[in-house]
């Protein structure tokens, strides 16, 4: 699996939609060409150091001044002294060397999740590829630069990505029936409202169909018993439990 493929996999599976993920991959590549020991370019002939050398140094102490020393480094050039800090610490508490992939996906979720929540709503729920690029580049990465022009830039490679992926994804998605994402929009895989609408028809499926099957499985009667509370159901299937919240045509 490349680099790519296992970035692209691991913001399918926090719940984005493929443009989303597209959008900031194109970012992330606009950053550091997706090799998470990036060590901005502009500093290595002034530190002394190049991507495999700096990342060392900050894994064995030898360098002390990575959060303070205003170069952009990983998969988002990190560069304000407390996300580097943030960083750090993060690869530590997950004893990780401060150039592991991994770690860096997870610690960039973790910020999206806690410091940049409208961006990630965004990329979990937008099917445009623009919309995710310019959301990144505008509020997440914030370069110096966020002219038209480097928004179109930014937006040609998060499209690429979209190109790579997204028959890809639709296809391995649609081997599923009807029948199973009905039961997994039940168990609220898919979100809901019109984060779910988006989800389903980014993934290439008939939002109607799987909506009428999902009112089906709520309407029967057999071997079923439905709780609703304001917005909330509960639903047991055959012995399954299920549980999630209604939108306005059910």
């Amino acid at each position: 699996m490349t680099i790519a493929e296992k970035i692209f996999s691991k913001l399918i599976s926090f719940g984005m939609t493929v443009a989303g993920a597209s959008g900031l991959m194109g970012n992330l590549e606009a950053e550091s060409a997706l090799n998470p020991k990036n060590l901005q370019n502009t500093y290595e002939k002034s530190l002394g150091y190049t991507d495999e050398s700096y990342t060392k140094a900050v894994d064995n102490g030898t360098y002390s001044n990575f959060v303070k020393d205003c170069a952009g480094y990983g998969l988002a050039q990190w560069t304000y002294w407390a996300r580097k800090q943030d960083l750090l610490s993060y690869a530590k508490s997950c004893k990780k060397s401060i150039g592991d992939l991994n770690m860096q996906l997870g610690f960039l979720l973790k910020e999206l999740s806690e410091s940049y929540p409208a961006v990630l709503k965004t990329l979990k729920t937008t099917g445009s590829v623009a919309t995710a690029s310019d959301c990144v580049m505008c509020q997440y990465e914030r370069p110096a630069d966020t002219s038209a022009t480097a928004k179109a830039y930014r937006a040609s490679l998060a499209q690429k990505y979209y190109n790579m992926f997204a028959t890809k994804t639709t296809t391995e998605t649609a081997n599923k029936s009807i029948s199973e994402i009905a039961q997994e929009v039940l168990a609220g895989t898919w979100g809901d409202g019109s984060e779910r609408k988006e989800k389903l028809t980014s993934a290439g499926y008939d939002y109607d169909a799987v909506q009428a099957e999902v009112n089906k499985i709520l309407n029967q009667e057999s071997d079923c018993k439905v709780t609703k509370q304001g917005k909330y159901f509960s639903i047991t299937v055959d012995g399954k439990a299920y549980s999630g919240t209604l939108t306005e045509n059910e």
